[in-house]
């Protein structure tokens, strides 16, 4: 089996309470023995779910959750001052 490693970052915004954070992923991509893509997450050195099939809010718990490209997050809070 072949892995590769990858990281990829990701911004995220709750529609529910408008809480918005980013996080980098450290992600092992595997080919099976059956031509199978399996991809491992990790966050923070974790085994952790990805954040792109059932993400909740650390704020509210809500899943109501949208997805942007990195530094969506911190942009816009530089237009808040």
């Amino acid at each position: 089996m072949d892995t590769k490693h990858v990281r990829r970052a990701y911004s995220f915004v709750c529609l529910n309470c408008g809480h918005g954070w980013e996080s980098a992923y450290d992600i092992d991509v595997t080919v099976d023995d059956h031509g199978q893509l399996i991809a491992a997450y990790h966050l923070d050195g974790k085994l952790a779910p990805s954040p792109l099939q059932s993400p909740r809010c650390p704020g509210c718990e809500g899943r109501k959750i949208r997805i942007m490209r990195p530094g969506r997050v911190a942009s816009a809070r530089l237009h808040e001052r």
